[in-house]
């Protein structure tokens, strides 16, 4: 009993900081639409000018980027995937919060723990708990009641909004990818995701209804400079790296379920500083999906082998 009290004790200890950081990572991605909206309205509402907010980030790190050119090489596949997967999500993401409404994008995102937790069931191994259970249903719950029940089922109803669908899967399955690139540091998934962001969000905005491709005046980036270097200075890096680094070392349902935090600080946000309802309907919702995130926070990281459950092994390899 001692031992399986003082294993337990570890798991927690272990998983304290990634979970923090994951927490900390949904201030930014709560509030991401802000500096996409004020370069929307500045008039950096092109396509290139987005990419090139996103650009900087791989500007800063190229010099890094180069000099680790043999452990990036040796990340292989589940490192490019990793980082193509996610910059897939972002990239969709994005293009959703500039063309619907912020809470609806957000709710239909993150559907992402359902996704993250069988795919982490089907592709890592990873058992499914009962606690993680009750955190889905929270979490859903809270969804659900945002949408409004008898309203319709909670479906996508524009292409904004299948595209916050589309990416809570991506996530999902980029944080299966980030944990297969095991060997891979937290900065090397950093840099090949700003390797493909820029690219990827180029080519999905030719999906219809996006962005124009007007390249942007030497007026208008003057005018958007602050903003722009906040979004590709501040704002990716930062997110991406503390997202790297509590994905690498939780599980991913656990993952997704603590960010959905993120729900809460993006209506807060939105209500405050636009016209987007934030009534008795948005609290309650809000209350269960916090709830949600509180009862990850005090589980241990529910990996196999943590805290007492078993590990499940996996299949061998087909011959």
């Amino acid at each position: 009993m001692a031992d399986h009290l003082e294993h337990d004790s570890s798991g927690r200890h272990d998983s304290l900081m990634p979970s923090l950081a994951i927490l900390f990572s949904t201030l930014l991605w709560g509030t991401l639409w802000i500096p996409l909206r004020q370069l929307d309205n500045a008039g950096m509402s092109g396509a290139w000018a987005t990419a090139l907010g996103y650009a900087l980030p791989l500007l800063l790190l190229l010099p890094l980027g180069l000099a680790r050119r043999h452990q990036l090489a040796a990340g292989g596949r589940p490192l490019l995937a990793a980082g193509f997967i996610m910059a897939v999500c972002i990239s969709l993401y994005t293009e959703a919060l500039l063309r619907g409404t912020v809470a609806r994008v957000m709710l239909l995102f993150y559907l992402t723990p359902v996704w993250s937790t069988l795919l982490a069931r089907f592709m890592l191994y990873h058992p499914l708990t009962p606690r993680r259970g009750v955190t889905i249903v929270l979490g859903l719950a809270g969804m659900l009641v945002v949408f409004g029940v008898g309203e319709g089922p909670p479906l996508p109803r524009s292409v904004a909004e299948w595209m916050g669908l589309a990416s809570g899967f991506c996530w999902g399955l980029s944080m299966v990818y980030i944990r297969r690139a095991e060997g891979s540091s937290d900065f090397d998934k950093t840099f090949v995701f700003f390797v493909f962001l820029g690219i990827v969000f180029l080519l999905l905005n030719l999906i219809p209804g996006g962005r124009n491709w007007a390249t942007p005046t030497a007026e208008i980036l003057i005018r958007s400079a602050g903003w722009l270097l906040a979004l590709g200075l501040l704002w990716m890096p930062v997110v991406i790296w503390l997202t790297m680094f509590g994905g690498s070392r939780l599980d991913p349902g656990r993952v997704a379920v603590l960010l959905m935090l993120e729900i809460v600080v993006g209506l807060v946000s939105a209500a405050w500083l636009t016209d987007e309802p934030f009534g008795a309907r948005e609290v309650f919702a809000a209350v269960l999906i916090m709830s949600a995130s509180g009862s990850e926070i005090l589980a241990g990281n529910p990996e196999p082998g943590a805290g007492g459950s078993p590990r499940m092994e996996r299949p061998p390899p087909a011959r």
